[in-house]
């Protein structure tokens, strides 16, 4: 018996998409990147600052920022990086290819502009969904995903889409 199609999506991701995720899976997608930032560059920041058996509190709160100054920039140069890199060997043709995405109650389907073919996805398959302001990301693994943009979306649609990614994955299913 040939399972019933709860709906579909339609949707693309062009370059600037790609960015934005970049930021958000890097910034975002665990809650500590930026209290460890600045715990590791307080504690920097205070061996600096901690001469002759004295604590400088403004060579601390200096150097204390330049330090996280340093290395969120040190990761942005990175991200900005691994995006040109992406955009630069992309030879499939995904930035702008049109992705069409039926769901189904225990799995889904992604035809793309990209490639011939279909691909069937069971939800179990996921390693974790994220919703963000923007985004529904569906990682397949730790360092893979696909992106469904709000922007391509009614209302209606999020709505279903989200009850139904949030019921099949459950804590796997988070908000960013």
């Amino acid at each position: 018996m040939a399972e019933t199609k709860l709906f579909t999506v339609e949707t693309t991701m062009e370059k600037k998409d790609y960015r934005r995720f970049l930021y958000t899976a890097t910034f975002c997608r665990r809650k500590a990147v930026i209290p460890f930032i600045l715990l590791i560059s307080a504690a920097a920041a205070a061996l600096l600052a901690y001469e002759h058996s004295y604590f400088d509190v403004i060579k601390f709160i200096i150097y204390w920022l330049f330090l996280a100054a340093a290395a969120v920039l040190a990761i942005i140069f990175q991200v900005e990086r691994r995006n040109k890199q992406r955009i630069n060997t992309d030879k499939t043709g995904a930035f702008g290819a049109k992705e069409t995405i039926d769901f189904f109650e225990d799995f889904l389907t992604i035809k793309s502009t990209a490639f011939a073919g279909e691909t069937s996805i069971q939800y179990s398959q996921f390693y974790q969904v994220l919703e963000s302001k923007d985004y529904f990301i569906t990682y397949f693994n730790m360092n893979q995903a696909a992106l469904i943009r709000k922007e391509d979306l009614d209302s209606e649609t999020t709505d279903k889409l989200r009850a139904l990614l949030q019921r099949k994955m459950g804590r796997n299913y988070k908000r960013i």
